[in-house]
């Protein structure tokens, strides 16, 4: 989220924008999709929902958020050969951390609203809401409550992990002297090896943390999305140094999406039951589960270097769109779930069919979004709250 993307040799790398602004343009739709899917847990949900929404959603459940961490830890690595430490630390916090603790109070305040709200847990208004919201010692809502009080960041963990990260990666390399150790061995490290150091390291947390640490999002007990993501940012710093990797993923993109697709086709699989034979023996048997690990970790990596291999060969060029969408990206993702749910709650009393109601919430999430970027950047120190004053382009 933000700035910097550029090579070892100061080139821009085009298709690292184009991937990260598609990524989150499908981020918009899948939030929009958890209004109404079934069975998955949502601040509010339609009247209305959909199972066959579960099969479409799969499609980008389990890597979307490691794609825009890996590109993340690509830019950090770029930008890390051209700021001093305390330089890059400061770009970061304006970056990161200023938007997170201001939307915190202000942009997050509306979801815990409506969310309490339409369950029928309060009766206040907004304003008489957000001072017992931003009140740490609030006795409202225990069950809501964390550390912090009623302060929360729901979907703007992923600026507070992308923070942390970069805050720790920064102490690591400042602590260790490993630069030239990383760079000499990433220099001899073949594309094939690669991948399946990145496919072992994701399976060895999958199976070590997912059963014993479920997502949380909360930072401090998080430790399986830690072990995920963390991983996945370090990986992308390292695919920043290795050239040959990039070359790799361009070569190799058709067989990476051949592999993609045998990995969802399992899933989807697995999900309806067709591999019961299978599945049965998850609990008890290591093997199985083994199996099962290392095809999800597989899938996994494959989307997302298939899609940057589609992205270097096709989409590494700079146009005016993209220059526009760059800018307005990390104010896009602070607004957008605010207003899918505003624009949800409005919509629901008049009973509009679902796609059409769908298409609906999309075009005025995309329509508050524009306008609110377009006031933003124009707003002089307001711009700041937002991420905009970026120091290194």
């Amino acid at each position: 989220m933000g700035g910097c993307v550029t090579e070892l040799n100061f080139s821009r790398q085009w298709y690292l924008d184009w991937v990260r602004v598609w990524a989150f343009a499908v981020l918009i739709l899948y939030h929009v999709g958890m209004y109404y899917v079934e069975g998955w847990a949502f601040h509010i949900k339609s009247a209305s929902t959909s199972v066959l929404l579960q099969d479409l959603m799969l499609l980008t459940n389990p890597w979307r958020m490691s794609l825009l961490f890996f590109i993340s830890g690509i830019v950090f690595a770029y930008c890390e050969r051209k700021m001093s430490t305390w330089g890059l630390l400061k770009a970061k916090f304006i970056r990161l951390f200023i938007p997170l603790v201001f939307s915190m109070y202000i942009v997050v305040a509306p979801q815990l609203y409506l969310e309490v709200s339409n369950k029928g847990l309060i009766d206040m208004t907004f304003i008489e809401f957000w001072f017992v919201y931003i009140n740490p010692n609030t006795m409202l809502l225990p069950e809501y409550q964390s550390i912090i009080g009623l302060l929360t960041w729901n979907h703007l963990w992923f600026l507070a992990y992308l923070w942390t990260y970069c805050v720790c990666l920064l102490l690591i390399f400042k602590l260790l002297p490993v630069h030239h150790f990383f760079q000499s061995c990433l220099t001899r490290l073949s594309p094939a090896f690669a991948f399946v150091l990145v496919v072992s390291v994701i399976f060895g947390v999958w199976i070590s943390l997912r059963a014993h640490y479920p997502s949380t999002h909360a930072l401090t007990d998080d430790w399986y999305n830690h072990g995920k993501y963390f991983f996945v940012f370090f990986a992308g710093y390292c695919y920043a140094l290795s050239p040959q990797l990039k070359a790799s993923v361009i070569a190799k993109r058709h067989m990476l999406l051949i592999l993609a697709l045998i990995g969802y086709g399992f899933i989807i699989l697995d999900k309806h039951g067709y591999l019961y034979w299978l599945t049965q023996y998850f609990d008890t048997s290591i093997w199985v589960k083994t199996f099962y690990g290392v095809i999800l970790s597989i899938n996994h990596w494959a989307w997302i270097l298939m899609l940057l291999g589609y992205g270097a060969k096709h989409w590494d060029k700079s146009s005016d769109r993209l220059a526009y969408a760059t800018g307005a990206i990390l104010p896009w993702y602070i607004l957008h779930q605010t207003l899918i749910m505003i624009a949800a709650v409005w919509l629901k009393p008049y009973g509009i069919p679902i796609l059409y109601e769908g298409i609906l919430i999309v075009l005025l999430t995309v329509m508050g979004c524009y306008m609110g970027y377009e006031i933003i950047k124009r707003s002089g120190p307001v711009k700041i709250l937002f991420g905009l004053p970026c120091l290194f382009k």
